[in-house]
């Protein structure tokens, strides 16, 4: 008796990225996609290895949804990256000016400036501006030029008061009242409910990623 062996098919190799949903508050509707290199490394944002992430993720994405895509630069090696780079590699990967923007990190743009997110702006592409808790960044006319949304972590216990327009504000609540004035989509890291996105959409939020973004997708 012949005893002819199989081979068990290969396991698939894991995507080199996450995509996590962020949706309207207010319409419950997806409104972009955040993308996530799963190796956040200097190599993971090499020119050709970033152009088949993006391109992967701009394929995969469009099967989820029609809506606009945010690339996360990680904050550890955001200061090393181009802008250039980032542009043309975005250019090789099939994405458009109106269709990407890039999440840059508030705290590594004190440290060096905002050079990179000046350069991205001056090759037409949006900015996102990943929030630091503490709020080190002014919100005036640079801001309005620069960036088209911001990500903030919502607080835990949310007040619908929050950015009310009085003089007993909380950093926070400056921080979107400054950002409302300044036409600025402000987007809410994670959101577990809909009863906390109406919530935090009273408060002035406008999107919101987390648990509540990823079930509008199933």
């Amino acid at each position: 008796m012949n005893v002819i062996p199989f081979r068990r098919p290969a396991e698939p190799a894991p995507l080199a990225f996450a995509i996590g949903a962020r949706v309207d508050l207010r319409l419950g509707a997806v409104a972009s996609g955040v993308v996530r290199p799963r190796a956040p490394s200097e190599d993971a944002f090499a020119f050709s290895q970033l152009a088949r992430v993006l391109r992967a993720a701009r394929m995969a994405w469009r099967e989820r949804a029609q809506a606009n895509l945010t690339l996360a630069v990680p904050a550890d090696i955001q200061n090393s990256l181009e802008a250039d780079l980032l542009s043309e590699a975005a250019i090789e990967a099939g994405c458009t000016r109106r269709n990407l923007c890039f999440e840059l990190n508030e705290r590594e743009m004190v440290s060096a400036g905002p050079v990179l997110a000046e350069d991205l702006r001056a090759r037409g592409w949006s900015v996102c501006l990943r929030g630091d808790p503490e709020c080190p960044l002014p919100f005036g006319a640079r801001a309005r030029a620069l960036y088209a949304e911001i990500v903030l972590q919502a607080p835990e216990t949310t007040d619908p008061f929050l950015a009310l327009d009085d003089t007993d504000r909380s950093p926070l609540g400056r921080r979107l009242l400054a950002a409302r004035a300044a036409g600025i989509i402000i987007t809410a890291e994670a959101v577990r409910t809909a009863s906390e996105a109406r919530t935090l959409a009273i408060a002035g939020f406008d999107r919101g990623g987390g648990p509540f973004a990823e079930a509008s997708l199933r």
